[in-house]
């Protein structure tokens, strides 16, 4: 049986004790804090700011990491892997998971394909010491291995908020692609099952992952242009605060961006921006009124509203009533059962025109 920290590199990531950057453990210097967070069940950042010293030793942004040991053991759970399968892995990482899959299924054959070279090689290394044949490719996961489809399984070890189609293509009918979902309201795991050219299923937990390289989101479009204001007795929050609330109001904003704007000591203002259209939203409280501002095509804090209410309505569901279907035209969110589909009050084409 293998072990994390055969996989973990000599030096891994934690916050700082100002709570904003993440400062290194070095197993050399601090071996029984190193080896404690190994055997941890909490996810590691193992590299920051993609591999680059920008802050004098310090990092701000995690890039690359072992994820938590309890959703590992859920995702393979949920992927329901067979003896003789071939499995492709999204984001390789340190290897430890392309292990677990590899001794899952030792007549299979497991594929992992990796963004960066430099981790690529260091789980290469990590593997052939344990013995667990596993071959690893260095390209954008977004693509698949088209050379090695098709796949009984997918699983992915960095969220997206859009599911490639490359994925459904490469998985045999039948076959399952498991992945975390994610948006600025929360994530979730998803198992989509294929058939018929295309992928459905079902969301399972709530669970948070970096996203791959290439859905990093783009810069939110905060407090610019001249907004139209309006006073409110509503301070709607849930959205912010409540993951259940956050994520269903995603399905209907997808590509949305949430921030909170400190100002003195009253309470933050929350901020909701679409940068493909320029659109944004706030909502300021003050004790004895709510001044929300929005600019743009779309007024998002309308949306919000709309949106929060028909969860509401619908009895509150949590994620696991919700679903997704992906098609070469897309995806769709649905609630209970694919046919009942989620519309999107409003979307933004190519050029950032509201429609």
């Amino acid at each position: 049986m293998v072990r994390r920290e055969d996989f973990i590199p000599e030096v891994i990531w934690t916050r700082g004790s100002d709570g904003f950057f993440l400062v290194p453990v070095r197993r050399q210097d601090d071996p029984d804090r190193w080896t404690a967070l190994c055997r941890s069940d909490e996810g590691i950042a193992t590299q920051v700011d993609d591999g680059e010293d920008r802050y004098g030793g310090k990092g701000v942004m995690p890039t690359s990491s072992s994820s938590a040991p309890w959703v590992m053991a859920r995702m393979l759970d949920l992927l329901d892997l067979r003896d003789g399968m071939a499995v492709l892995e999204v984001g390789t990482g340190t290897g430890y998971n392309a292990a677990l899959l590899a001794e899952r299924t030792p007549a299979g054959a497991v594929t992992s394909i990796e963004i960066d070279p430099a981790i690529a090689e260091q789980a290469r290394t990590a593997l052939d010491q344990v013995g667990l044949p596993v071959t690893v490719v260095v390209g954008d996961g977004e693509a698949g291995v088209p050379d090695r489809a098709p796949f009984d399984r997918i699983i992915v070890t960095a969220s997206v908020a859009r599911v490639p189609y490359a994925w459904v293509e490469q998985t045999r009918p039948g076959g399952r692609i498991v992945l975390p979902f994610t948006s600025e309201f929360g994530g979730a795991l998803l198992t989509l099952t294929v058939a018929d050219g295309a992928g459905c299923g079902r969301f399972d937990r709530e669970a948070g992952f970096m996203p791959l390289r290439g859905q990093r989101p783009d810069p939110p479009a905060w407090r610019h242009g001249d907004p139209d204001i309006r006073t409110t007795d509503r301070e709607l929050r849930a959205p912010f605060d409540d993951p259940a609330a956050g994520f269903a109001v995603n399905t209907r904003m997808p590509g949305c961006a949430l921030g909170r704007l400190v100002e003195g000591g009253a309470a933050p203002t929350l901020l909701l921006s679409h940068a493909p259209s320029g659109s944004w939203a706030s909502l300021r409280s003050e004790p004895d009124r709510h001044e929300i501002a929005q600019h743009g095509p779309r007024r998002l804090w309308d949306e919000l509203e709309a949106a929060y209410d028909w969860w509401d309505g619908l009895g509150r569901p949590g994620c696991d009533r919700f679903g997704l279907t992906v098609t070469p035209e897309g995806q769709t969110f649905w609630c209970d059962q694919p046919d009942q589909t989620i519309p999107t009050p409003c979307r933004a084409d190519a050029d950032g025109e509201a429609s």
